[in-house]
């Protein structure tokens, strides 16, 4: 066992191969989309103040599209 004063000399250490593996590991892997990447970042960075923003704006970008469609005169209706 290599104490901080004295750095290991063994062959078998696998610090060299570890992250190589994992890397590789995870660059073989599927991507898990642009949601479920978004959920993983708001969870670890603790940024929930940006969920009600984004859906805002979704619902803004929702209500773009369908005052383009022939639903159009029933939405401004609501309004």
């Amino acid at each position: 066992m290599a104490t901080p004063d004295e750095p290991s000399n063994d062959a078998d250490d696998d610090s060299v191969d570890g992250p190589t593996e994992s890397f590789e590991s995870i660059a073989e892997g599927t991507d898990p989309g642009i949601l479920q990447e978004f959920i993983w970042f708001v969870r670890y960075n603790k940024k929930w103040w940006l969920t009600p923003i984004l859906v805002v704006l979704l619902l803004l970008v929702v209500l773009a599209f369908i005052t383009n469609s022939p639903a159009a005169p029933f939405i401004y209706t609501l309004f």
